[in-house]
């Protein structure tokens, strides 16, 4: 909440602008179709290495639990990536 007000107040103190939220969760349910170009523009970028997200580590669905103990222990230097067909590492 602290971290939205100050967004309100920068953009009320900084000559007006505006301030915007984009929820990727509330485009995809409010606009769907503008949610596939975002998604498909982002890909484009992703390929063309125009961006660069910090990947802290790739996990495996089997480990699920243990990326949420991660974020909420905070303190990563990227996203953790869940992917579907990466082998658990304690099998």
């Amino acid at each position: 909440m602290t971290w939205t007000a100050r967004l309100y107040v920068l953009g009320w103190l900084s000559g007006g602008r505006r301030v915007y939220f984009y929820s990727i969760n509330l485009m995809r349910a409010r606009h769907p179709a503008w949610f596939r170009e975002d998604l498909a523009r982002l890909f484009e970028m992703l390929a063309a290495r125009a961006i660069q997200p910090r990947v802290a580590e790739r996990i495996s669905f089997a480990e699920v639990a243990e990326a949420h103990r991660r974020l909420e222990a905070g303190g990563l230097e990227g996203k953790l990536v869940l992917c579907p067909d990466l082998p658990s590492r304690h099998q």
